[in-house]
């Protein structure tokens, strides 16, 4: 009985001196989750608000502002005077006429826009060809006796020349893409 009294108040020690410090530790971790909080939201209202990347698609340029700061040049201070050169607006027709210049890059960029859809859709097309000559020679070499159908030679075959003009024909797009690309490179690169 002496014993149990003695024994029962070191178990309340050692159980006391265990949850003391793990209550303690909580209460500062819940205070140090609050303030990385607080530096969290602090960090996010004093970083900068993403910039904003000006191309040629964002930017809402009408062809009468275009031609409004042309005829606004003649004003500037030091601008040479394309009036009273000749030989420059000869050498430069699409100087001379704005409206033509800027009605054939828009024809130019509707045929490229044209191009890269029937280069997407042929890409597309060779793929589907591909998944289904795969497809048709699965099922040919799987039946035991392949060697003696003609009809099912003769069809992997006709798809394999169809595969082989469709790839000729996307390097044909791919050319005309290319050269549509450069020619707007070319005609945007002008004054």
């Amino acid at each position: 009985m002496l014993r149990s009294k003695l024994v029962q108040p070191a178990i309340l020690a050692i159980v006391a001196a265990t949850f003391v410090p793990i209550a303690f530790s909580q209460s500062q971790d819940s205070q140090s989750v609050a303030e990385a909080a607080r530096k969290a939201r602090e960090k996010k209202k004093d970083a900068a608000k993403p910039t904003k990347v000006i191309t040629d698609e964002t930017l809402d340029v009408k062809k009468s502002d275009v031609q409004s700061a042309v005829a606004e040049e003649d004003k500037i201070a030091g601008a040479p005077d394309a009036r009273n050169q000749p030989q420059a607006r000869a050498a430069n027709p699409a100087a001379a006429n704005p409206n033509a210049q800027a009605a054939k890059d828009e024809k130019l960029k509707k045929e490229l826009t044209a191009a890269k859809e029937q280069l997407k859709q042929a890409l597309m097309d060779v793929d589907l060809l591909q998944r289904e000559n795969r497809l048709d020679q699965d099922a040919y070499y799987s039946k035991p006796n392949y060697g003696n159908d003609t009809a099912g030679k003769q069809k992997l075959d006709d798809e394999q020349q169809q595969i082989s003009d469709k790839r000729q024909q996307v390097e044909q797009l791919k050319t005309k893409v290319a050269d549509l690309q450069k020619q707007a490179g070319e005609s945007s690169s002008q004054p």
